[in-house]
């Protein structure tokens, strides 16, 4: 999804983003979420941590080794040898440039029905693990998630990571970057274009986020969302 197509997400979710008012500039924290569940419980997403689990024999092997790397993985070593040895804040600004130079590639999408009558969203085949983005190139999403793994990679605890999709009014297509909290609590975002906002980026309304453990929620609150399960447990 570069700048574009949304990433797999509940449909609902989504239609009510295109609808929410512009969000001001602002510090982001990760306390602002509401937490939804388990991580599992997004079905494409669950499917990207698993293979990623599988695939981590094979990038353990070439981070300790540059001869054990397949051709398009070698980077990886160079790149970790050299981060392990930065601060927190050098490491996030050598892992964002060092993917974003990676070739982007639009995922095919697929329409589904949103829970709101007469509503369609587009939603892509898969996000990408490291290994595979390495190897092909990916889109917004895939940079994401891409950066997510690798800042784990040097030590990143799951806690201070998280991909969060936003709706960006300017180009009005849903748009992911990797969000990394700060020791004074704020965040920072990691952008596909080389940017590291400090803030909120004016125009970028926050629909969701998640790491490999949880998923949250920046549209509706707690009490609107066990009305919405509710609802679909009784249909």
């Amino acid at each position: 999804m570069g700048r574009g197509t949304v990433v797999g997400a509940p449909a609902l979710i989504l239609t009510l983003s295109l609808l929410a008012p512009v969000a001001a500039e602002a510090d982001y924290r990760f306390e602002e979420g509401v937490y939804l569940g388990p991580a599992r419980l997004m079905v494409d997403w669950a499917d990207t941590m698993d293979r990623a689990s599988r695939q981590q024999p094979l990038l353990d092997a070439c981070l300790e080794q540059l001869a054990a790397c397949e051709r398009p993985l070698r980077g990886l070593y160079a790149l970790v040898e050299r981060a392990r040895e930065l601060s927190r804040e050098r490491q996030l600004y050598l892992v964002n440039r060092y993917l974003n130079k990676r070739r982007y590639r639009r995922d095919r999408s697929r329409e589904v029905e949103s829970l709101l009558a007469g509503q369609r969203v587009r939603l892509p085949n898969r996000w990408s693990t490291l290994v595979e983005f390495m190897r092909r190139g990916g889109d917004c999403a895939d940079y994401a998630t891409s950066k997510y793994q690798l800042l784990r990679a040097l030590d990143v605890p799951v806690e201070d990571l998280r991909v969060v999709v936003a709706y960006d009014r300017a180009t009005r297509e849903h748009h992911a970057v990797l969000a990394v909290r700060q020791p004074d609590g704020t965040a920072w975002l990691l952008d596909s274009d080389d940017r590291i906002h400090r803030s909120r980026p004016f125009g970028y309304r926050f629909v969701y986020a998640l790491n490999e453990t949880s998923i949250w929620d920046h549209e509706l609150d707690a009490e609107t969302w066990s009305e919405i399960l509710q609802r679909e447990e009784s249909t």
